[in-house]
């Protein structure tokens, strides 16, 4: 395992080929998930159905020869978890029936059960059970921003306006939410890593939603606490940490810290920049922009090499999207971008 290409990269050693998995890698644009999808009645069912969770993780494998493979699941099971009737309505995204509307919503939660979650951890050990035994995988969780986000404004949003509304005049108790879920989220990660995670990632899809000062105040903080403890305890101190920062209002290179081993870049992001700022410090991840993958062969095959040629002597390299694969693009398309990368 520890001379897998993906762990070798976090370490920061030279691949001679970069090891490559992409955000979303199990899911709608395969034909194989959708065969198994028609199964359940909705998404969040599918989702706690360890033994499907694992087949679907083991999909893109199969067909790609991929270097990790990450848990099938979602970033909504904590706060689900909490009781916020988290609901996936099809053609609409995750709706939450019971979400934080109060400060008195936040102060009358219930503790967080991590047994209400059994199902992901069961998920993690049916999943390493049927994986390559040489092959990562890695483990994950929405940011505490992120999550909060989700829980105040009662689902997906273009704008989070209820969440900007909600932070503008209960700031002490979002910051109070972020501490329970931030909390949460340790306690989520940790038994993710004992069921057999090799790797953690932090997705933090609403970093754009903040100011400079506010993404400091209400989303790095909270997730360099959780990365801290995780840091801290015996358990998950040698768990390498990945994170992605959907877009912030702030340079790559002043949200790093020491706790992390890589940082996955959103396609908008400049990876010639970053890499030059933090070269021999931290891994990087990424950055195709998705949409590249709806273009032709030759299309596709030209943006690879430009990521490649920039990133051909970068200890510690891995090929990924900038953002999580559409339905729409095609699983030959994909097989194009993995043959321009290892070639």
């Amino acid at each position: 395992m520890n001379n897998s290409n993906f762990l070798k990269a976090l370490r920061l050693e030279k691949n001679t080929v970069p090891p490559i998995w992409f955000m979303r890698q199990a899911g709608r644009y395969l034909p194989e998930y959708q065969k198994i999808r028609r199964g359940y009645k909705n998404f969040l069912d599918m989702c706690k159905e360890p033994r499907t969770c694992a087949e679907l993780a083991l999909q893109p494998i199969e067909r790609f020869d991929l270097d990790a493979s990450i848990l099938f699941s979602d970033i909504l099971t904590i706060p689900d978890a909490f009781d916020l009737g988290l609901a996936f309505h099809e053609g609409e995204g995750p709706k939450f029936s019971n979400p934080i509307s109060n400060p008195q919503d936040i102060a009358k939660l219930q503790s967080f059960e991590m047994e209400k979650l059994s199902y992901v951890y069961k998920a993690v050990e049916e999943t390493k059970r049927i994986l390559p035994s040489n092959l990562p995988l890695i483990g994950f969780c929405g940011s505490p921003w992120t999550l909060a986000a989700y829980s105040i404004e009662g689902g997906g949003s273009k704008d989070f306006a209820k969440t900007k509304q909600f932070l503008f005049q209960h700031p002490k108790a979002v910051k109070d939410y972020l501490e329970i879920i931030t909390d949460a989220c340790f306690q989520y990660l940790k038994q993710q890593v004992l069921c057999g995670v090799n790797a953690l990632q932090i997705f933090d899809s609403w970093a754009d939603l903040l100011s400079p000062e506010d993404l400091e105040t209400y989303s790095l903080e909270y997730t360099r606490k959780l990365t801290r403890r995780l840091k801290e305890d015996a358990v998950t101190s040698n768990t390498p940490i990945i994170l992605f920062e959907k877009a912030p209002q702030k340079a790559i290179s002043d949200i790093l810290f020491k706790d992390l081993s890589c940082i996955s870049l959103h396609w908008s992001e400049s990876i010639a920049k970053v890499s030059e700022d933090i070269k021999g410090q931290f891994a990087i991840q990424g950055n195709l922009n998705p949409s590249f993958l709806l273009e032709s062969d030759e299309v596709i095959q030209v943006e690879v090499q430009k990521i490649s040629n920039v990133m051909r002597d970068f200890p510690g390299f891995i090929f990924n999207l900038g953002h999580g694969i559409t339905p729409d693009i095609k699983p030959e398309k994909v097989q194009v971008m993995i043959d321009a990368v290892r070639t």
